[in-house]
């Protein structure tokens, strides 16, 4: 039973992490520091709520915010925080609803494991339970500084009040640095069993902190440590968010398919390409196997005229329930990092081979699944391959918060509207920071322009 509370408590205790910068008062029924992170009990309950609040809460504004500014979704209400997503450009402010929710999130999970890491070395325990303890919250870590920079300009490495805000560079090296890091430990002192039954059941943390660290030597343009890196990943391991479909529901279901959703996915992935004439849809190649896992072409409908009127279809695959399980990582990135990474270093051979690793694939632990013939295209042209890895990450890596990083790193050279932008690819290069920042926090930097 002392267990259970402190579980409770670990959410009561993350209203206070809300904001890098927030100045709160204090909260007499909520738990102090004292009662959470200075046992073990408390240190592997926080640790527990951390994976909670990430997987039900903060994942589902990391796929919606980013899946309708790049067309993954059509909007299907007139309700003004998917109406301005959709629009984007000068429409979009820092008081959207959505913004808000995907930035204080992220930083509430970042706060979490952050106060676990400041507390955990001074706690007696098990040395296979302190390595995981800490190596869990690296990752969080790691994965939240990610996410924010996948979508923000720049971002506060260290919740506090009046935070320092970094470049996405200087982030995204920390990530990379927390992830070394969380490797040394587990290499050290292996992971107790107790620990991975009572806290990560469902997930392979080693190769979920070596497929996130390949994602990030990707997104800084360190080719050669990206592809050697997703080379270490095990693509048969799974490694999931679980969900049992009640309290602890799947959040994409519970915004995507339970009810009447505001929002859908668009059939082609919406996936948008420009043959030279302006922006079209891209037309799935038949007997893609993905199509039908992850949507269900039988149901036909579409979005609402003033915000395209897209086609859009019921979601199935990783959401189709509220117990289905999500994938912390999928397989075919591993490939695709490798596909790009080649392509980016001039192996244009070899990222093709890579290409048709994914293209080809029959035997994903998923069911992820293309099953199609090769590439077709012209494999001497760099500008060829990097638009079909951008069309078969927009596929395989569907509804998984990538698709604005993928199109502002790989189709850089397209510069968003500032007009409502129904249309092309993106309708924003990075997101204006919340209104809860910017009123509290002195050193919140200047929304970027578009």
């Amino acid at each position: 039973m002392k267990y259970i509370y402190k579980i409770f408590g670990i959410f009561l205790l993350a209203g206070v992490l809300l904001s890098s910068c927030k100045k709160d008062f204090p909260n007499i029924n909520a738990p102090s520091d004292d009662q959470i992170f200075k046992d073990k009990d408390g240190l592997v309950a926080a640790s527990i709520g951390m994976i909670q609040h990430f997987s039900t809460s903060t994942l589902s504004p990391v796929v919606e915010i980013p899946g309708i500014t790049t067309r993954e979704f059509g909007v299907l209400s007139t309700y003004v925080t998917p109406m301005e997503l959709t629009y984007g450009g000068s429409a979009l402010s820092g008081e959207n609803a959505g913004v808000t929710r995907l930035w204080s999130r992220l930083l509430r999970d970042k706060g979490m494991a952050e106060s676990i890491l400041a507390n955990v070395d001074n706690v007696e325990m098990p040395a296979g339970t302190k390595s995981g303890v800490k190596a869990l919250a690296k990752f969080m870590k790691a994965m939240t500084l990610g996410y924010l920079v996948m979508d923000f300009e720049q971002a506060p490495i260290n919740n506090g009040v009046d935070a320092q805000f970094s470049d996405r560079a200087t982030v995204l090296n920390e990530a990379v640095n927390l992830l070394n890091s969380a490797l040394n430990d587990i290499a050290a002192e292996p992971i107790s069993d107790d620990f991975k039954n009572k806290v990560i059941p469902t997930i392979d943390l080693k190769n979920s902190i070596e497929a996130f660290l390949a994602r990030y030597y990707l997104y800084l343009g360190d080719y050669n440590k990206a592809i050697t890196t997703a080379g270490k990943v095990d693509l048969a391991s799974k490694s999931e968010w679980w969900y049992d479909g009640s309290e602890n529901k799947n959040p994409v279901y519970s915004f995507a398919v339970d009810g009447q959703p505001d929002t859908k996915p668009r059939w082609n992935f919406g996936i948008m390409v420009n043959p030279g004439t302006g922006y079209v849809e891209y037309q799935p190649e038949a007997g893609d196997g993905r199509l039908p896992f992850y949507m269900d072409t039988t149901v036909h409908e579409n979005a609402l005229p003033e915000f395209g009127g897209y086609e859009v279809h019921n979601l199935k695959g990783f959401f189709a329930k509220g117990n289905s399980k999500i994938p912390v990582y999928l397989p075919g990135e591993m490939i695709l990092i490798k596909a790009e990474a080649y392509a980016q270093e001039g192996k244009l051979t070899e990222a093709v081979t890579q290409i048709n690793l994914v293209r080809e694939k029959t035997n994903d632990v998923f069911g992820v699944n293309a099953g199609l013939g090769p590439w077709a295209g012209d494999a001497t042209s760099k500008t060829a391959i990097l638009n079909e890895i951008y069309i078969q990450r927009g596929i395989e890596l569907f509804l998984t918060g990538q698709r604005l990083e993928d199109s502002r790193r790989i189709h850089s050279s397209f510069v968003p509207s500032q007009n409502k932008d129904i249309v092309s690819e993106r309708n924003r290069n990075f997101y204006p920071y919340s209104y809860v920042e910017r009123n509290n926090n002195p050193n919140c930097p200047a929304d970027p322009g578009i």
